[in-house]
C-alpha cells in the first residue's frame, strides 16, 4: 500500500469549511452548518483591565496577553441571542501590513447578559515577536459557518509589568527580562 501525504493546512481547512448537508467524519454534532445569523453575532474582545467590549468599540485597544509560558494572545468571545448548535468556528486575523491568516476555534456557549456568550477564546500571535505586536493594529473576523460573521479592528495594547499565570489570573509587578515573551 502506498502512503499518501496531505498538507496539514488542507486537513485543517477541510474541517473549517464543510459543505452544508455533509457530516464531519469525527462527529455529526460538529458538522458545519450554513448558519445565517444576520447581524446577531457579536464579537467581544478583552480590553486592558479585563472587561469584554464589542469589537466595534475596542478601537483604542484590545489586551495583548503574555502567558506564563511565553505565548502571546488576545481574548475574544462570541455572543448570540441563542445557542447556534455549532462548536467549530474560525477567526481570520490580519495584522497591519501582513497577510491574513486563519485560526480554528472550538466554541462552548453559556448564558450571557442578552442571550448566550462563548467561553473566552485565545487568538494566538506566537509567530510574531512581541516587540512587533505592541501598539499594532489588527483586523479580526469571527466566522461561524459561511454566512455568520462579525468583523472589526483594534490595536494590540500590552502591559510589560503583567503576564498571565498558570491559573489564568494576571501577575503584575515591575518590568524585567522575565516578561519579554521570549524575545
Amino acid at each position: 500500500m502506498r502512503a499518501v501525504f496531505v498538507p496539514i493546512a488542507t486537513v485543517l481547512a477541510s474541517g473549517l469549511v464543510a459543505c452544508p448537508g455533509h457530516e464531519a467524519s469525527h462527529d455529526a454534532t460538529d458538522a458545519e452548518v450554513d448558519l445565517d445569523c444576520g447581524d446577531r453575532l457579536g464579537a467581544l474582545v478583552r480590553v486592558p483591565g479585563g472587561a469584554y467590549v464589542p469589537l466595534a468599540e475596542a478601537g483604542d485597544g484590545g489586551e495583548l496577553v503574555l502567558g506564563f509560558q511565553g505565548f502571546r494572545y488576545l481574548y475574544v468571545r462570541a455572543a448570540l441571542d441563542a445557542d447556534p448548535g455549532v462548536s467549530s468556528a474560525a477567526v481570520v486575523v490580519q495584522l497591519d501590513g501582513d497577510a491574513a491568516r486563519s485560526q480554528p476555534l472550538h466554541l462552548t456557549f453559556g448564558p450571557g447578559a442578552t442571550g448566550v456568550v462563548s467561553a473566552p477564546m485565545q487568538i494566538f500571535f506566537n509567530d510574531d515577536p512581541l516587540p512587533t505586536l505592541v501598539d499594532r493594529g489588527v483586523a479580526l473576523e469571527l466566522r461561524l459557518g459561511s454566512r455568520c460573521l462579525r468583523a472589526g479592528r483594534t490595536i494590540l495594547r500590552y502591559d510589560p509589568t503583567c503576564y498571565e499565570g498558570p491559573d489564568g489570573q494576571p501577575v503584575c509587578g515591575e518590568p524585567d527580562g522575565a516578561l519579554d515573551g521570549g524575545v
